[in-house]
């Protein structure tokens, strides 16, 4: 009789393991699909403004985005910027920045609408409508890196950049499209705490997002300029262009792999200054 109790309290313990075990996990499935929605690309709002050139002969580009394009601006490097464009044109050149660390794509487009920012005590110094609304001849995106780093769907980045380069041109502007580097996309993560890191793995294994990297988000990219028709539109910088190595080629990239110091944005911009410039001549010669 004992036995037989004994069995049943063994078999009771072990079926409530495997149904609390089994509840555990659907719940962490039904959690981290829950906060797939948060994954969603941005919805696109009304357009705002409308092409109208400035009046004057100055060459102006604003540069937006994220981490890349603040520290462009806190480094000094617009300044940079124009004395590099005036050494290859003789035509007036204004740089204009805003970005912020950390942002993804989705925030980078909702930053070009005042009223998505407005709830932010620091929204002003994030919100780049009033950039847009100056008509500059270029914007250079920053974008993309963070999507990449916590492994965002690739259709997210696809649709949120799309959203950018639509807003940009309905007011004239001419987007610079980077293509992003190969940085240490690794670094960010897995060189966090296991309890910090594990629900970005979970995450990127329920999204199927867990073996994209830097290569996949490139690709993905010009997937979508492809599909979409705008590659004609945009002015497009391959990587390679300016930067021949990756994330170990100290003369570029700062410690971390992902960011560049001073010395980096010195040799982007003089990439980039190069082909605004070069692209800009040719449509005034078509014009």
């Amino acid at each position: 009789m004992k036995e037989n109790v004994v069995d049943i309290l063994v078999s009771v313990r072990f079926w409530a393991v495997v149904v609390l075990l089994g509840g555990m996990v659907y719940l962490l499935v039904y959690v981290v699909r829950l906060c797939a929605f948060t994954f969603l690309p941005a919805d696109e709002l009304p357009f705002y403004g409308s092409p109208q050139p400035h009046d004057d002969d100055t060459l102006r580009v604003a540069i937006i985005g994220d981490s890349w394009a603040e520290y462009h601006a806190s480094l000094g490097c617009d300044t940079i910027f124009v004395k590099k464009a005036r050494r290859i044109t003789d035509t007036p050149v204004k740089c204009t920045n805003r970005g912020k660390g950390g942002a993804m794509s989705k925030e980078i487009y909702y930053f070009m609408f005042e009223e998505k920012t407005v709830e932010s005590p620091t929204a002003p110094d994030r919100c780049t409508q009033p950039l847009i609304e100056e008509h500059p001849d270029y914007c250079v995106v920053m974008a993309g890196i963070n999507d990449c780093i916590f492994q965002r769907p690739l259709r997210y980045f696809q649709e949120n950049y799309r959203l950018i380069l639509r807003l940009l041109l309905h007011n004239g502007i001419r987007p610079v499209v980077m293509q992003m580097p190969q940085v240490n996309d690794i670094m960010a993560i897995d060189y966090k705490p296991l309890l910090k890191r594990t629900p970005y793995h979970l995450r990127a294994l329920m999204l199927g997002t867990i073996d994209c990297r830097v290569p996949q988000y490139q690709q993905a990219l010009i997937d979508m300029l492809r599909e979409t028709g705008l590659k004609d539109s945009v002015l497009y910088v391959p990587a390679d262009r300016w930067c021949k190595d990756d994330w170990r080629d100290t003369s570029l990239f700062s410690w971390d792999g992902i960011h560049l110091h001073l010395q980096g944005y010195e040799v982007l911009d003089s990439c980039i200054v190069s082909e605004i410039v070069k692209d800009y001549e040719a449509r005034r010669l078509r014009h």
